[in-house]
């Protein structure tokens, strides 16, 4: 690591945190062979790609989201040192962590830092992936907030109801004969392919909505796999005749940009008959009960994401399938 200097950090966060090398360049007003070359530098020094392009720009790689936080808060140290030298005074600014399901990771941290903007609010965030030691690093501090299929029952979590899913949206390659269906008719078909789960941990993590339906039809769904995250799906989907749902509108905005994946929203008749025994999710923010722990600020911001993104919006309703996508509306934040 002696080869990273601080211009190499302020580089790795700006990079994280935008996704967008471009974007960097012009805000430090280098070239961009500059932050290629720090950023080359960092790969080298850790042995990870740290980002892996993508054809919407950058995806951080594991190994990334672990160094973001701290490379962060260094940031903000060093902010103080200078600030402290000056003769001034300014506490660091809070770093929060947030576990959300794949279903909800994407966009999240960029719809709240722009909701944060707009409110002339300072926010530094990451978000992880939910897992099941949610509960426990919640307590430990070791992360902020959680979203969650179920409330906890641990005395010192808070557990807020958000909303319960009302949408559903089916996911195949372009040319797969599912799309030659009607779209009230679909779910008897699905079962004949190979069925992608896409994880939610606490909701399907053991049996899947559509494998309980395909076992009252006496039918054996047959499981492609399990994905963890979301740029898993597209991979895993473009060669082969498996399909998944996903049930939140920013990932299936997200997918609809690769090339190869089609989207198609479920009609209302096919989603009630497939959530007929087993109820569509329930989403809730858990968090410590601690006055003060987050502000309600942004309490508010991420449960208005959440909604928004697993919800019908009020003037429409799921009266047959769609190919594109209501206009994403980031939320508004009091105080």
């Amino acid at each position: 690591m002696r080869d990273i200097n601080l211009f190499t950090i302020r580089v790795f966060v700006m990079v994280y945190e935008s996704l967008n090398s471009l974007s960097v360049a012009n805000a430090l007003n280098v070239a961009p062979s500059k932050i290629s070359r720090c950023l080359g530098a960092l790969r080298h020094a850790l042995g990870d790609p740290l980002f892996i392009r993508r054809q919407y720009g950058f995806e951080p790689t594991p190994t990334a989201d672990k160094l973001y936080p701290y490379f962060q808060q260094m940031l903000c140290l060093l902010g103080q040192i200078n600030d402290s030298t000056n003769g001034t005074s300014t506490a660091p600014q809070r770093h929060y962590v947030i576990y959300a399901p794949p279903t909800l990771s994407c966009r999240l941290g960029t719809a709240l830092k722009k909701s944060a903007s707009e409110a002339g609010k300072e926010l530094s965030l990451s978000v992880r992936p939910l897992s099941a030691s949610g509960p426990e690093d919640l307590l430990q501090g070791r992360v902020d907030m959680m979203l969650s299929f179920k409330a906890s029952e641990k005395e010192r979590l808070d557990s807020r109801f958000i909303a319960a899913g009302e949408l559903l949206y089916i996911v195949a390659r372009d040319d797969h004969p599912i799309w030659q269906r009607p779209a009230n008719n679909m779910l008897d078909a699905i079962i004949n392919y190979p069925f992608l789960v896409t994880e939610c941990p606490a909701f399907n993590d053991r049996i899947d909505p559509l494998e309980l339906y395909a076992l009252d039809q006496g039918r054996q769904l047959k499981l492609a796999g399990k994905a963890g995250v979301l740029s898993e799906v597209s991979d895993y989907l473009i060669d082969s005749d498996a399909i998944t749902f996903i049930g939140a509108r920013t990932a299936a905005e997200y997918l609809d940009h690769f090339p190869g994946v089609s989207i198609r929203q479920m009609s209302e008749p096919e989603f009630q008959l497939l959530h007929d025994r087993c109820p569509p999710p329930n989403y809730y923010l858990v968090a410590r009960k601690e006055e003060g722990s987050v502000p309600p600020w942004l309490i508010e911001a991420l449960c208005d994401f959440v909604h928004n993104s697993v919800t019908a919006p009020e003037d429409t309703h799921q009266t047959g399938a769609s190919d594109t996508f209501p206009s994403y509306l980031h939320p508004s934040m009091a105080g």
